[in-house]
């Protein structure tokens, strides 16, 4: 069944998304009035239904935002991974991955009129700040726990406006985000959470994790939304 034949699409459909001689794993939510597209991406090759994107992709929809979790790696390429740890460390395959099916997406799912925002963790958000130095399409990221340290040369070049999220113990990465703050475009904004560690998994930062970037892409991404607020956020310490 064609994805692009269904207007209003409200329950969760599997489907394949070629990039090159490849095939990489969604699943997409579009619903009927959405507010923006939100690309979750995982770096393995048999994780669209990850729980903890899945949380947070489904406070995305509730919040009437299209959703797309995929994964940039196919499952035989997560296998050798699993074994190698070689491909989660090549950004750039990633990265390109990510642009690809962003193209894809505005050719083959009639959301030109919507923007695009991305939402990573881990090792994908390095990805995802890459392909947004280079794709015009991304509007807005949004980084959990990112590895911004494997992508450095590449944030003063991002396009989108950026989020991270970094949990207070995650302390092998808080000064690594902290000094890619201020690389970043001018609009960049970073949450240290409070007692978090390092992919911010537990329920309440999950929750607050959620939240946060319901917010950051109702500013980015939807244009009848009221301008956001900085003085609204949650108190959360800030870089210094």
């Amino acid at each position: 069944m064609s994805t692009t034949t269904i207007p209003e699409l409200t329950a969760s459909m599997f489907i394949q998304i070629p990039v090159g001689s490849q095939l990489l794993n969604g699943r997409l939510v579009l619903g009927r009035e959405p507010r923006g597209l939100v690309i979750i991406v995982n770096g393995d090759g048999d994780h669209i239904y990850d729980a903890t994107n899945a949380y947070v992709a489904d406070h995305l929809a509730r919040s009437e935002f299209a959703t797309l979790i995929v994964d940039l790696l196919t499952p035989n390429e997560a296998v050798e991974d699993a074994e190698t740890s070689a491909l989660r460390f090549h950004q750039g395959l990633l990265a390109s991955r990510l642009v690809r099916i962003t193209r894809w997406v505005r050719a083959r799912l009639a959301f030109s009129g919507l923007e695009i925002g991305v939402f990573a963790s881990g090792l994908c958000a390095g990805a995802a700040l890459a392909a947004a130095s280079v794709s015009g399409d991304i509007r807005a990221v949004v980084c959990r726990g990112a590895r911004v340290d494997v992508v450095v040369p590449q944030l003063h070049n991002v396009r989108g406006e950026v989020l991270l999220l970094v949990g207070e113990r995650d302390t092998a990465h808080v000064d690594a985000s902290r000094g890619a703050y201020w690389l970043l475009p001018e609009g960049a904004r970073l949450e240290i959470v409070p007692n978090a560690g390092h992919l911010l998994e537990d329920a309440d930062a999950l929750g607050l994790v959620s939240r946060e970037a319901e917010r950051w892409f109702t500013r980015t991404l939807d244009r009848d939304a009221e301008q956001f607020s900085m003085e609204e956020a949650p108190s959360v310490p800030m870089p210094v």
